[in-house]
């Protein structure tokens, strides 16, 4: 199929994501769109190519055109491509076999798995799985679910609301009751401050403390002192410490999850995004044994489904993904690569104007990036900053808080010294003006 060289746009039936639909259409034509991928690249339409600094936001962790992947998921759909496990039926085998395999590399403590879809239904799961936990152990009071101000956990309402942006509430509200959010600790919290933000909004009232164990914005680690007070205060008062790894687990912070980092282990932890390396829709809620018995005394179940949690053929994929995970020693080929890319950038940008530091976590690197006033890059600016990096064979990511280069694990050295060449060359000729 011959791909057309202008949109209808009276009859372009697709509604896109965050970007008006419109905008899209203005600023990009049919050979824009990506239609293939190789390795750390992608290729659009017209045959340009663009090396994928952002790993599909985080996604694609092994990169594009894996077979083994591929192949995985392929031999599942032809032998079985769907049960369900919804009520009396049984899973497919590679859905049990995943499962094993999570919770052989999962923190310790953490040996039970329900599947879902994405990381925003994981969090979401987990908040009505830690309610009726309370419940089902004699504690009806406990409904709060805690979390903190600027975090976010996913589009579905009750993960939204667990979100501190307010900007999210104000939009899509009114938000459901029941959550509460504290403030965030500063980089040197050693979490003495905790139990009182806790004990105002009275621990008998809390089910869940719902933290990311390093900020996806930023790419900030929670200080391991204050992760290491959240874990003894929730274990004092009966309440579930849940870590929200959809974006942060499989390799991309330095260790397999980010909850390595502190060494702290939570009663919950949520997973999607790289759990299949993208190549499926897929999202994990991991528990404790103690709160699965609390849902498997017969009368007490965790009425909370859809009739596709742990597609076969999604499992499979994950399966491929873990196995090459750990085969390929990709975690500490994530390290040395955002070591590489945060060193290089530190060089190649040491005095530019714009630049006000450089934050390497695992394969994670965030750049802060100012103004002419050392306030932070206007959110159209961030724009079209990504924009130019497309412009010159680039793709990377930007938040609210920063601009981010996040590679796929198996990304090659030489295409990572592209990447920091490119976007120093970029970054150096930024000259923002001030708002």
């Amino acid at each position: 199929m011959t791909t057309p060289s202008t949109w209808d746009h009276d009859d372009y039936p697709l509604w896109h994501g965050t970007v008006p639909t419109s905008t899209i259409l203005e600023r990009n034509t049919p050979q824009d769109l990506w239609v293939k991928g190789e390795g750390s690249w992608l290729i659009d339409a017209a045959g340009n190519r663009a090396l994928d600094a952002r790993a599909g936001v985080g996604n694609m962790m092994l990169g594009y055109g894996r077979a083994d992947v591929v192949d995985a998921m392929c031999r599942q759909a032809r032998e079985l491509p769907y049960v369900c496990m919804v009520r009396w039926e049984l899973p497919a085998p590679v859905v049990v076999d995943l499962a094993r395999e999570l919770t052989r590399i999962a923190p310790a403590g953490l040996d039970r798995v329900r599947f879902c879809h994405t990381g925003g239904a994981a969090v979401e799961s987990a908040i009505l799985m830690a309610r009726s936990y309370q419940r089902n152990t004699g504690h009806r009071d406990r409904r709060l679910i805690v979390g903190l101000r600027d975090s976010y956990h996913g589009s579905p309402t009750a993960a939204m609301a667990a979100s501190g942006q307010r900007i999210m509430h104000w939009t899509f509200g009114p938000m459901p009751e029941g959550f509460r959010h504290i403030p965030e600790p500063a980089a040197d919290d050693d979490g003495t401050a905790l139990a009182g933000q806790l004990d105002a909004l009275g621990a008998e009232n809390i089910a869940a403390f719902v933290v990311e164990p390093v900020k996806g914005r930023n790419g900030q680690p929670l200080p391991s002192a204050y992760l290491r007070a959240a874990r003894d205060y929730c274990t004092k008062h009966g309440i579930l410490l849940v870590f929200d790894e959809a974006f942060t687990g499989f390799g991309r912070m330095g260790e397999m999850f980010a909850a390595g980092i502190s060494g702290v282990a939570p009663d919950v932890m949520c997973l999607a995004k790289g759990i299949t390396a993208g190549y499926a829709a897929l999202g994990a809620v991991l528990t404790t044994r103690a709160v699965h018995a609390a849902f498997d005394t017969g009368s007490t179940v965790f009425a909370h489904a859809s009739t596709t949690d742990g597609h076969p053929v999604a499992c499979a994929a994950a399966l491929a993904a873990i196995r090459a995970y750990t085969a390929e020693d990709l975690v500490a080929r994530g390290r040395a690569l955002g070591t590489y890319l945060g060193d290089r950038l530190g060089e190649l940008l040491a005095g530019a104007p714009a630049v006000n530091g450089i934050r390497t976590v695992g394969a994670y690197v965030g750049l802060d990036l100012v103004d002419d006033n050392g306030s932070p890059l206007s959110m159209p600016d961030r724009r079209d900053l990504e924009r130019a990096c497309r412009e010159q064979g680039l793709l990377v990511h930007y938040t609210p808080d920063t601009v981010v280069l996040m590679p796929p694990l198996t990304m090659a050295m030489e295409e990572a010294e592209f990447a920091a060449e490119r976007f120093a060359g970029i970054v150096s000729a930024l000259r923002p003006a001030a708002v």
